[in-house]
């Protein structure tokens, strides 16, 4: 058993999993015989470059690697397109042999040595580049981010080997003998590319009519990400090549001509060896530690600090070589591995075209432009130690800053490959006149919903006033009813002759909409009412003309209190006319107490509710405050409600607060107050709702208070403590990983779906865990959407679930980049783990390295914890479960439900568990 410790070393130096060890050996092979050809070849260029061309001239080389590159890397592009990358490959591979070969055939002079150094460079930023695009085929972001660093591995272990080869056999051979090895190599390089899979070497689909150059500049300008990464590639040739050209031209001043090869050979023999140590211990971890938008700003950092110690020593070679030993340490295992993974998220047809060009092309013009700038430089004699080092500085300087800026863009496009486009849903503009014409005619439509629905929009767009009074000769009871409410609430009055008629109406409904419209406008005759037949309107004007007095209370009108006290059928209606007179008048203290009356003997209908609630919004009856708390539990009136309590501010939310901490109110009605608190809109609501996430007992009211916190910090932009949300992720995490632990045992096993006996209660135990865990997980990104309101994080927990296992790596990755802070890494680390495609048992076994926990290793383990788990219903399933493997006679029974929990009671014959009505209190309930 390997200890939990050695374990979690062991997977963040090496995590290959089954299925994957194919495809790493190729790659790695691959990889390994390339890199150990090119740095032979690296080493034999520098020897014959410096001892034939003058360190004045040394800048001619990058003009003619920039002028030879770009054709190579169009052709290479076409024929990636073409062919595939595999066997675009090949044929670079093959080619290059060949021209090494012709190399050394010729004599050795200036001009075949600057030609070496073209065919080098070629490999370099032609085939290279070329392998890696094959490699991003193969490999989605998640096995990347896992394999690369491996990979790396062979391209950090081939320029050792190369280094050392080159080293060796110049002790005893002529430094054009390398040509002949490097040539070798390739070769064998290009057999074993053979042997990929057909599915690896298929070629990638041209786009028809557009000419690879054109389409690379289209994708430039498409694809703003790209743009990004083209910019981090100039700037880091650039400063690459002033580095490069520092060190040659300091060693060609101090190191004897004749030593120079040797010297080379060696100092690259541990360059690379230094390398191969930073790959192996240092990349990977790094990668998965810090992430990969910041891995990809240590390189240029520790850059700038030896280009500042390189010109505070005024270019000393011991300086220039530490310099050097720090950019050949990282820039072939730290920066490569980063670079590699930041082409992953953009799309693969895209990433094939712009890869070759940007690496390629781009990189060798860069080279190119800076060759001739060091030409100009040396032909007027400005070239000096403390000139090539400030150029190093400044380059890095520039290609630090581009870095640092790189992880917004590079979080965004990971977003946009997990999210999509998002739209934010558009404001109602105002209506235009075609628009208003076609409704205006809707208006005399022979359906009466639509012309309801053509009055709506009329009214929420501002535009009433076309809604013309003749409406009010409709047939239909619900046109004229909403007609006449959006008459009242208008400054219109051309329609209260029409309205004044309506009061002889013989219906009952129209005629009190009539009067409430009229009386809105103070155009309504209470007189013309005490005679109404009906119970209602009688009681409506009986209160308008008590209230004709100016001081006297209505409590103390007898015809008040008569209709008050009214019994029967006309009681009702009665009390009902009396609140609707309180909802459209204006604030008057007179009304408190016949409304106090009113809420004494209110119904429980829809319309009592609503009448209270809008007669206490704008009487502003404080009084009726708890009332409506207790309300909260109708579903069909509950947003009125709830912007009755809105209206209140700060007291009714003291009451709802007050409420919601009360254990002794029932469950039905707390788990609404969450959302209601959250209506409020402020800080103090916010705080309150992230108190009860923390503390209360209830996991639905949990629940619920997580919700209402996310909609409140969503839309009205208040911002939570980052801290105290995340330690409730990660609980729910824990929690996760707890359900996913009893769960694991009962993996391998397929139950049945039968009627009874064991199959059935194993069946509905293990559904029920793996709702919950199910839960746990949404509980998590509901939390994390909470302190980042501005992503769409649903979507993220849709793709970190799915099925295919490239989005899967792509969220992960998204949900990596963006938790990057170090208080974040424990949250982080589960998180990530949570969205990985492993077997539900290496996921817990790995979860539990994290966790230091141990999870049961047997299904009766598992069943022992789940009997006494804190969690009612799960523990009592286990119960009953337990009970029926053991031949017991057992039942379970749901005796109905309390909100949406059921009440399980179990009875076997010595197990008798009936839940209670308490709710569970594990962290993820």
């Amino acid at each position: 058993m390997i200890p939990a410790r050695r374990l979690a070393w062991l997977l963040r130096l090496v995590d290959v999993r089954r299925g994957e060890r194919l495809a790493l050996a190729k790659a790695f092979a691959t990889l390994l015989l390339l890199i150990t050809a090119h740095t032979a070849l690296e080493t034999a260029r520098d020897a014959l470059v410096l001892t034939r061309l003058p360190s004045r001239e040394l800048g001619i080389t990058y003009v003619a690697v920039g002028l030879c590159v770009l054709p190579a890397a169009a052709l290479a592009a076409r024929a990636a397109l073409r062919f595939g990358a595999a066997r675009s490959l090949m044929g670079g591979l093959v080619t290059a042999a060949a021209l090494l070969v012709a190399l050394f055939a010729v004599p050795m002079n200036r001009v075949t040595a600057v030609a070496v150094y073209v065919t080098s460079s070629l490999v370099g930023a032609v085939l290279v580049p070329q392998y890696w695009n094959l490699l991003a085929s193969i490999f989605n972001m998640a096995q990347a981010r896992r394999m690369l660093g491996i990979i790396g591995t062979a391209g950090v272990l081939g320029g050792v080997l190369g280094s050392a080869a080159a080293a060796t056999l110049l002790v005893f051979l002529h430094v054009g003998t390398l040509l002949l090895v490097s040539s070798g190599v390739l070769v064998i390089t290009a057999v074993v590319l053979v042997w990929m899979p057909a599915g690896e070497r298929g070629p990638m689909p041209a786009p028809a009519g557009v000419m690879p150059s054109r389409r690379n500049a289209d994708d430039l300008r498409e694809e703003p990400f790209l743009r990004r990464i083209a910019l981090l590639v100039i700037l880091s040739t650039a400063a690459t090549l002033f580095l490069d050209y520092f060190f040659k031209w300091t060693v060609a001043r101090s190191v004897p001509h004749q030593e120079i090869a040797g010297f080379v050979a060696r100092y690259y023999a541990w360059l690379n060896g230094l390398s191969l140590v930073a790959q192996v211990f240092v990349t990977g971890a790094l990668v998965r530690r810090m992430g990969v938008a910041t891995t990809m700003v240590i390189t240029p950092f520790l850059l700038l600090l030896g280009g500042i110690g390189a010109l505070v020593a005024s270019g000393a070679l011991l300086a220039v070589l530490a310099l050097k030993a720090v950019d050949g340490t990282l820039r072939n295992s730290v920066q490569r591995v980063a670079t590699e993974i930041v082409y992953l998220p953009v799309p693969p047809a895209v990433r094939a075209r712009a890869k070759p060009f940007i690496d390629g092309a781009l990189a060798r013009l860069t080279q190119a432009t800076v060759g001739l700038l060091l030409l100009a430089l040396a032909g007027a004699n400005y070239l000096s130690a403390w000139l090539l080092a400030g150029l190093v500085v400044v380059a890095v300087a520039a290609w630090l800053g581009v870095a640092i800026a790189t992880r917004a863009p590079y979080l965004g496009l990971l977003r946009h490959v997990v999210v999509g486009d998002w739209v934010a849903p558009p404001d109602i503009d105002p209506i235009d006149l075609e628009s208003a014409e076609t409704l205006v005619e809707y208006l005399a439509h022979e359906d009466r919903l639509i012309v309801l629905g053509a009055m709506n929009v009329l009214a929420r767009r501002g535009r009433e006033r076309l809604i013309p009074a003749l409406i009010l000769l409709h047939e239909s009871d619900a046109v004229l009813v909403r007609a006449l409410g959006i008459f009242g609430a208008s400054t219109r009055e051309d329609w209260i002759p029409r309205a004044r008629g309506l009061l002889a109406d013989a219906r009952e409904p129209i005629r009190i909409a009539a009067a409430r419209a009229l009386a809105m406008h103070g155009r309504l005759d209470a007189k013309d009412l005490a005679l109404d037949a009906g119970p209602r309107l009688r009681a409506y004007a009986a209160l308008h003309l008590s209230l004709a007095s100016a001081s006297r209370d209505p409590m103390d009108d007898p015809e008040i209190v008569s209709l008050l006290d009214l019994p029967g059928p006309d009681g009702g209606p009665a009390r009902l006319g009396l609140l609707a007179v309180i909802v459209d008048a204006k604030p008057n203290e007179r009304f408190l107490r016949l409304l106090a009356a009113l809420e004494t003997g209110a119904g429980g209908s829809r319309e009592w509710t609503e009448g209270l609630a809008k007669a206490a919004s704008s009487q502003q009856a404080a009084m009726l405050i708890p009332h409506l708390i207790s309300r909260l539990v109708l579903q069909d009136t509950r947003e009125i409600v709830r912007v009755a309590l809105v209206s209140f501010g700060r007291p009714a939310m003291d009451d709802v607060w007050a409420t919601l901490l009360d254990p002794m109110r029932e469950r039905r009605l707390r788990v609404h107050l969450p959302n209601t608190l959250a209506r409020f809109g402020t800080k103090l609501a916010a705080e309150r709702l992230l108190r009860c996430v923390e503390t209360d007992h209830d996991g639905f009211v949990r629940y619920k208070a997580i919700r209402g916190l996310g909609r409140l910090t969503a839309d009205q932009s208040i911002t939570v403590d980052r801290r105290r949300v995340e330690r409730l992720a990660h609980a729910n995490l824990v929690e996760h990983f707890r359900l996913l632990g009893l769960r694991a045992p009962f993996t391998a096993a397929r139950v049945p779906d039968v009627a009874a006996g064991p199959a059935t209660t194993q069946f509905l135990l293990l559904g029920l865990l793996d709702d919950k865990i199910q839960q746990s997980l949404e509980r998590t990104f509901r939390l994390l959407k909470i302190v980042h309101p501005r992503d769409d994080i649903h979507r993220v927990q849709i793709a970190s679930q799915s099925k295919d296992s490239r989005t899967r790596a792509n969220a992960g990755e998204f949900l990596d980049a963006l938790l990057r802070r170090h208080d974040q890494r424990p949250l982080r680390e589960l998180l990530l783990l949570a969205a990985d495609d492993l077997p539900i048992s290496d996921r817990v076994a790995r979860g539990s390295v994290l966790l230091h926990t141990a999870p049961p290793a047997t299904r009766e383990a598992a069943l022992t914890l789940m009997v006494g788990d804190a969690d009612t219903a799960v523990a009592a399933l286990a119960s009953l479960h337990e009970a029926t493997v053991a031949g017991q006679p057992a039942r379970v029974a749901i005796r109905g439900s309390l909100g949406k929990r059921p009440f399980v009671e179990l009875t076997t014959a010595d197990v008798s568990a009936p839940a209670p009505e308490t709710p569970d209190r594990g962290p993820h309930a």
